[in-house]
């Protein structure tokens, strides 16, 4: 890990000068559990709706068997207020099997 500041002497700036590369951004959208990770998908870049709706369906559907209809296993989801979440298309396909979805209020820790 690299440091990111530098201690200095009282009223003294700290110049540092090298080469700097950024690497790629990288996602990650974890399914949680009551007993820890149950499943993980990765990407670089940040997830789009359609990313993050091809996740939740591949995660979902029969032939994964991840997900029970409510109240079995994995079948109530909470997310919070983005708008990729709230979008009507990943509410339909995730209420069509039985998820209870649960959306936290704006700002909410």
């Amino acid at each position: 890990m690299l440091r990111k500041r530098r201690n200095s002497i009282h009223g003294k700036t700290v110049a540092i000068r090298r080469d700097f590369k950024r690497k790629p951004r990288v996602s990650i959208l974890a399914f949680i559990g009551v007993n820890g990770i149950i499943d993980y998908y990765d990407g670089e870049g940040t997830f789009d709706r359609v990313g993050f709706v091809k996740c939740c369906r591949n995660f979902v559907y029969p032939k994964r068997a991840n997900v029970r209809l409510y109240p079995g296993s994995n079948s109530i989801w909470i997310l919070d207020g983005a708008s990729i979440h709230r979008h009507p298309e990943i509410v339909r396909v995730l209420r069509s099997v039985g998820v209870v979805l649960i959306f936290l209020p704006v700002y909410c820790p």
